[in-house]
């Protein structure tokens, strides 16, 4: 059921699709789909969080690539090129503008908060390390900054008179919040930011 809904959301869009739809593409009774998942909404936001553990998984294999030490850069390549994804964006806003998602725990922002930071004490190994609320408050920076891009940096790119298709802006902006981001991260435990 899950992986119907996935396919019809990428196809037509949240807005456009119905659990009916969705038992007809999986082949059960419409009853099924209402008593597995009770609301659209609820579907909706359980897509997303199979589509979040893939985006953890994937910054955890990022990290480990870059030797368990969770780079700024390594971690903001993940997620723009999640959010280059524009099913992945539209469901997530569509998630967000509907009640029954926003302000609900995220145990996958709980478990990649913890991912990091395990990665910052095992690379720092016993010098000071940054406080759980300050990785907390540069993973939403990070975000905030990246969904922000993904939503608004072509208009905005485009209002500044630069060309929004060069691909030469989002590469100096993931650069840029990168570095940021690394500073502020390693300007509590007093050490040099790295990429």
């Amino acid at each position: 059921m899950l992986a119907a809904a996935a396919e019809l959301i990428v196809e037509r869009g949240p807005d456009n699709v119905s659990l009916r739809q969705i038992a007809e593409a999986a082949g059960v009774a419409h009853g099924l789909v209402s008593h597995y998942f009770g609301t659209y909404a609820a579907l909706v936001k359980e897509v997303l969080r199979v589509e979040n553990d893939r985006i953890e998984a994937r910054v955890r294999e990022r990290i480990r690539t870059e030797d368990g030490v969770p780079l700024a850069a390594g971690i903001m390549d993940v997620v723009f090129d999640t959010l280059a994804d524009k099913r992945y964006l539209r469901l997530f806003v569509w998630a967000e503008i509907h009640g029954d998602y926003r302000g609900a725990a995220r145990p996958e922002l709980v478990e990649l908060v913890d991912t990091i930071e395990a990665g910052i004490r095992a690379a720092l190994a016993g010098r000071p390390v940054p406080s759980r609320s300050r990785i907390e408050a540069v993973a939403l920076i990070g975000l905030s900054a990246a969904y922000g891009f993904a939503i608004g940096g072509r208009s905005w790119l485009a209002g500044m008179g630069h060309d929004p298709d060069d691909p030469a802006h989002e590469a100096e902006f993931r650069v840029q919040l990168a570095r940021m981001m690394g500073a502020h991260m390693t300007e509590e435990s007093g050490r040099e930011a790295a990429g």
